[in-house]
């Protein structure tokens, strides 16, 4: 037998609980942190929608649509880190968070120079054009600045399969946003919109905190990391960020191009119905945390990964259209419920929106798995994907199912690339789902013999 058949399991102990039972606890745990971010989350869009009515709001939906896209460059050191230290064992593993150390160090002083270089150049656009909302934008760099140590620290985390320490960092940053907002919209010289962006970036800034405490001891580890595991996670972040990049443009610059196509009203609307749909990207949020070091251990010791894909792409499929069945009869309720009847118009766009959300969340799961195994020709087809999708927003952006089209469209075109790219492998969509589902079949009909 080909060992990359045998059980990921086999060497474990009897004695000891098996990585299914740990995959399953471990699925709870960081299921339940990414639901209560995304709770945090939604709760805070609809105190913010509540408050700062559809116009406003816009604005504050397209700046956390840029804090979003920004916030992907920096998720890419998090999935190289991750990989790096989840590969690693023994003496290696010391080797590897002394990369996580140095990788900490160095991205966020990166990232602070960035900050303020962008917030140098709003200022001087807004002294040449005028009407640059600039302390909006400046609290929006000195989020992503803080996402920095929060997400590579979390990479740690993640690596090390800490999950709950993960899970409390993760959760704080989502959880503290809405509590925040209801103060900082009371504080009498900030601007509405100037509050909301405050509160999110302040409970981002707690959830960094927490997680680079969480993982001091790993930071006490002077040694400079061997150049062959600082190169393993350098040389992955390029390829990364452009995938991860292509994956924030695909989940996110329909709202940016609502709010520039459309102006005022209407693209408050679209962003009021983006939330809600775009909520579904918690499950494919989950699964990856999960996976991705599953996956770059089995590639680690050259076992099969095909099987984990198919069972994250079957899930993100199922979870998908379900949401698009029970928006039929409850859209209305829903937007009503969340925003108000102000915002019950945008209902009409829950069901596509579900739709192409779901083809974007197993985009997503397609990234994260190639990342794991450190093959990098998808990721990059997805940079393209972005490109793609930035174009076809220019000439179609006509009306709001229209760019909800092009979301579908785009992420339709990846997963059509992906099995071009993989079709003849284990990593086939296809030829995994199928795989499951044969193994699914043996299982009831060994089960109906067994009780015969």
């Amino acid at each position: 037998m080909d060992h990359r058949d045998a059980p990921y399991h086999a060497a474990v102990p009897s004695a000891q609980p098996s990585h299914r039972d740990n995959d399953i606890r471990n699925s709870l745990i960081v299921g339940a942190s990414i639901a209560g971010f995304s709770l945090g989350a939604f709760a805070f869009y609809l105190v913010a929608g509540r408050a700062l009515g559809p116009d406003a709001y816009g604005l504050v939906a397209a700046l956390q649509s840029v804090l979003v896209v920004g916030g992907m460059l920096v998720i890419a050191p998090q999935w190289s880190i991750a990989r790096v230290v989840a590969g690693s064992e023994g003496a290696g593993r010391i080797d590897a968070l002394a990369a996580y150390r140095r990788g900490l160090i160095l991205s966020t002083a990166i990232a602070a120079g960035v900050g303020v270089l962008a917030t140098i150049i709003t200022v001087i656009l807004n002294q040449v054009r005028g009407g640059v909302p600039v302390a909006p934008l400046v609290i929006t760099y000195a989020s992503i600045v803080a996402l920095v140590p929060l997400v590579i620290a979390c990479g740690a985390l993640q690596g090390q399969r800490r999950y709950a320490g993960l899970a409390w960092s993760y959760a704080s940053s989502g959880v503290l946003r809405a509590p925040l907002l209801a103060v900082f919209l009371i504080i009498p010289f900030l601007s509405d919109v100037d509050g909301a962006m405050l509160a999110g970036g302040t409970a981002i800034g707690i959830g960094a905190v927490w997680a680079v405490w969480l993982t001091r001891s790993d930071l006490r580890i002077a040694k400079r990391p061997s150049a062959a595991t600082w190169r393993n996670f350098v040389s992955a972040l390029p390829a990364v960020m452009v995938g991860l990049t292509g994956i924030a443009v695909l989940s996110n610059v329909d709202v940016i191009a609502a709010k520039l196509s459309f102006g005022g009203e209407q693209a408050g609307l679209f962003g009021a119905a983006s939330v809600v749909a775009k909520a579904l990207l918690v499950v494919p949020q989950a699964l990856v945390l999960v996976l991705l070091p599953r996956v770059a251990e089995r590639e680690s010791r050259q076992q099969r990964t095909g099987s984990l894909l198919a069972a994250g792409i079957l899930v993100m499929a199922l979870t998908g259209a379900i949401a698009m069945v029970l928006a039929v009869p409850l859209a209305e309720p829903i937007m009503n419920i969340a925003f108000g009847p102000e915002y019950a118009s945008a209902s009409s766009l829950l069901v596509p929106f579900f739709g192409a959300t779901t083809l974007l969340g197993a985009l997503l799961i397609l990234v994260n798995h190639h990342v794991a195994r450190s093959d990098h020709r998808f990721v990059w087809a997805v940079g393209g994907l972005a490109v793609l999708q930035i174009v076809l927003l220019t000439m179609f952006s006509t009306s709001d199912k229209a760019i909800i089209a092009v979301d579908a469209v785009v992420a339709g075109i990846g997963l059509v690339v992906h099995e071009m790219i993989y079709f003849n492998t284990d990593e086939s969509m296809l030829r995994g789902a199928g795989a499951q589902f044969a193994t699914v079949l043996r299982r009831i009909t060994h089960r109906g013999q067994g009780a015969e």
